[in-house]
């Protein structure tokens, strides 16, 4: 045994749990990744990227001094040995809204879940000379090409999970990948690419976008536009990013003009707006095709063969599916586009990620998988979500099964998607002073009682019938982040909403 002095068990950093009698000893190391916007980033002037109340709102006004130091120089991001001083030094602590692009609520109900549950032991991923763990919060430079930040995950992993195995002795401690978005993407490039297989057991994503988001097309091409107002500096800054042309689709989903066939997006003969077509090949070849089968590490094998992939996808929610390429812009559709008949199965999502797009290739025909009728920025925290995910894990970590419950074998019964579904739909940004509105479209339920809506603050709130549901307006919302939740039929979808 190592000489290591005695570990107390923690249930956050510094902070020392003392009953443990209730929780379950975990052997293996886990890791928790977030998505696009979810790491702190500082450096030595202090923060780059921390949400608080009024970032949107500094975004959105294209305040130059937040917006230069988020930049970076793109030649240099995307180059591993490059060191700017900016570091990812932990994951958000509330929510917060890349305006127009994506939402994403804290990881601290994550945390506090699998804290609650199992007896881990809190490592540093700054600290390399840290005493053995068996839990960490992988904080990354989001801006940066995920290949890098797939070299940061595979350091880190190395060095400690041989520290937790030499601690541990017996039994084989492997790492369990628990990722939300663009994170699920990092660590399966870390997976297929650099090898990383020999030492997972389990794979899980909340909502990761396997084959893209049309969400971020349209971004790319058209830029950010709210409230009428186009907010040309925080476009530029986006499409700096490599990691943004790495969440494009890399299915057939655009067409070249109206009622022409559908291509990918690296087929498109020309740039649109702001998408640069060459960058989009690149993301395409390089990146998402060096994780298929035949080109990985694993030599022809699939990923689910060597490792348990258990991708959780949101749906019932309205989510950009298609578009078509207009004289200098393009026009999104959350209508299905697609030359793979295969595709016409899939027609929501989570808001911001297609349903077919969470579904890694390597289970296109045979799953199991889990649906969440849910949205994109929430996923991770639904008690619903994270109760089955503990009880999965607390069957052992060397023996996993399905997400859904050792009751439920046949993938058939267990993977298929809810019948009555809630869509909640609101403006990832809304102006001060004005009412936010919230729309409830209700499918598949001969429900006649209204949603109900819970949200942050006391503050007014007026309830009327549509053709599809029910709008809520909110109004007196404060400044800052809010978070929401509709129940309704047995179904309950929160999201985040910010008002600047």
């Amino acid at each position: 045994m190592p000489a290591f002095a005695a570990l107390p068990t923690l249930n956050g950093p510094g902070r020392v749990e003392d009953d443990v009698a209730q929780r379950a000893r975990f052997k293996d190391m886990i890791v928790v990744l977030p998505g696009i916007g979810g790491s702190v980033l500082r450096d030595q002037d202090g923060p780059v990227w921390e949400p608080s109340i009024g970032m949107a709102g500094s975004l959105l006004r294209d305040r130059h001094d937040v917006l230069a130091r988020l930049t970076g120089d793109r030649g240099k991001l995307d180059d591993p040995d490059h060191r700017d001083g900016v570091v990812a030094t932990g994951l958000i602590s509330t929510p917060v809204a890349l305006p127009g692009f994506a939402t994403l609520n804290q990881y601290t109900p994550l945390r506090r879940a699998l804290d609650a549950a199992f007896e881990l032991r809190h490592g540093d991923p700054a600290d390399a000379g840290g005493a053995p763990a068996n839990y960490f919060e992988f904080a990354y430079d989001w801006r940066r090409d995920n290949r890098v930040s797939a070299l940061g995950l595979k350091t880190l992993i190395d060095r400690e999970l041989a520290k937790w195995r030499a601690y541990q002795i017996g039994g084989g401690p492997k790492v369990v990948l628990v990722c939300h978005s663009m994170g699920g993407l990092v660590a399966k490039y870390y997976l297929d690419v650099l090898g990383g297989w020999r030492d997972c057991r389990t794979f899980i994503t909340f909502g990761t976008p396997f084959r893209g988001s049309v969400k971020a097309v349209h971004m790319l091409a058209n830029g950010l536009s709210l409230f009428g107002i186009d907010f040309t500096a925080m476009s530029e800054v986006l499409r700096n990013f490599t990691s943004v042309y790495q969440l494009l689709p890399r299915y057939p989903m655009v067409a070249q003009r109206p009622g022409g066939p559908v291509v990918r997006v690296s087929e498109l003969t020309g740039n649109v707006g702001g998408l640069d077509v060459a960058r989009a090949r690149d993301a395409y070849e390089d990146f998402h095709r060096a994780m298929d089968p035949e080109r990985s590490s694993h030599q022809g094998r699939r990923l689910d063969e060597l490792v348990r992939m258990r991708p959780i996808i949101g749906h019932g929610q309205s989510t950009l599916q298609s578009a078509v390429v207009g004289e200098t812009t393009l026009s999104a559709s959350t209508e299905l586009a697609s030359d793979e008949p295969d595709v016409l199965a899939f027609g929501t999502g989570d808001g911001t990620v297609p349903e077919l797009s969470a579904l890694p290739i390597e289970l296109s025909d045979d799953g199991p998988w889990w649906w969440e009728n849910g949205k994109h920025s929430t996923m991770h925290t639904v008690p619903n979500t994270l109760a089955s995910l503990v009880k999965t894990l607390m069957m052992g970590s060397g023996g996993l099964t399905d997400l859904q419950g050792p009751e439920q074998r046949e993938w058939e019964e267990a993977a298929r998607p809810a019948e009555v579904t809630l869509d909640v739909r609101v403006d990832e940004v809304s102006p001060s002073g004005e009412p936010v509105t919230i729309d409830c479209v209700l499918n598949g339920a001969d429900v006649t009682e209204p949603p109900r809506l819970t949200i942050s603050r006391d503050v007014p709130v007026e309830l009327s019938e549509t053709e599809e549901g029910y709008r809520y307006r909110v109004r007196g919302l404060s400044v800052g982040t809010h978070e929401l939740k509709v129940d309704w039929a047995g179904c309950s979808v929160s999201d985040v909403v910010e008002v600047c």
